[in-house]
C-alpha cells in the first residue's frame, strides 16, 4: 500500500467542509454587514435543505405546516425544520435579491467568516449533498433527496474530504488491530 496514491478528480463544484459551515453559522454580522443576515440565513437554510436558489425563492408560506407541535417545510420531498426567527414573516424570508447579487453578498459573507472559497448560492446544494455523503447517507438516498434521475448525476457530489479518508483509515486500522489482539 505504500506506493498506492489516491486519485482525485477535480469537478469544479465548491462545497463547504463542516468546519467552514460552522464558521458561517457562528458569524456575527455587525454594523454595515447586518444587511447580509437574511442572505446568510437563506444560504445556511439551503445547505441543510439541499435547495437550489430557484427552489428557495419560489417557496410560499403555504409550504410551511405545523405537525406534532413542530414547524415543518414541505417542498417536493424535502421536510426540514425551518428557522424560527422568520416564522412571523415567511414570505419575506423566501424573497431574496436576484441570484447574482446574492452571490456577491455570499462572497463577502464567506470572507468575513474566514472561508477562503468562492461561495455561491449553489454551494449550499453541493454542501448539503457532500455532508449527507460524509455522514454516511447512502448515495441513492442522496439522489432521491436531490431529485436526480440518475445516480451518476449524484456521484459528482461525492467529493471525498480529507477528514473522511483519515477517519475511514483510522477505523480500519483500529478494527484490524482489535482482530489481531493488539
Amino acid at each position: 500500500f505504500r506506493k498506492y496514491k489516491i486519485k482525485t478528480v477535480e469537478n469544479g463544484h465548491t462545497h463547504l467542509s463542516p468546519e467552514e459551515l460552522e464558521k458561517l453559522e457562528t458569524l456575527q454580522l455587525k454594523g454595515r454587514y447586518t444587511k447580509y443576515q437574511k442572505t446568510l440565513d437563506a444560504f445556511l437554510f439551503c445547505c441543510y435543505a439541499g435547495m437550489r436558489y430557484s427552489d428557495f425563492v419560489n417557496m410560499k408560506p403555504d409550504n410551511i405546516v405545523e405537525m406534532h407541535q413542530e414547524t415543518w417545510l414541505i417542498y417536493k420531498s424535502i421536510r426540514i425544520l425551518i428557522l424560527n426567527k422568520y416564522q412571523a414573516n415567511l414570505q419575506d424570508f423566501f424573497h431574496l435579491r436576484d441570484n447574482s447579487n446574492v452571490n456577491k453578498e455570499l462572497i463577502i459573507i464567506a470572507r468575513l467568516a474566514g472561508v477562503a472559497k468562492k461561495v455561491s448560492f449553489h454551494t449550499a446544494r453541493h454542501t448539503n449533498a457532500t455532508l449527507l455523503i460524509y455522514n454516511g447517507v447512502n448515495i441513492t438516498t442522496v439522489q432521491k433527496l436531490l431529485g436526480h434521475k440518475s445516480v451518476k448525476t449524484t456521484q459528482i457530489y461525492t467529493n471525498v474530504m480529507d477528514a473522511t479518508i483519515i477517519s475511514d483509515l483510522e477505523k480500519n486500522h483500529s478494527s484490524v488491530h482489535r482482530k489481531k489482539g493488539k
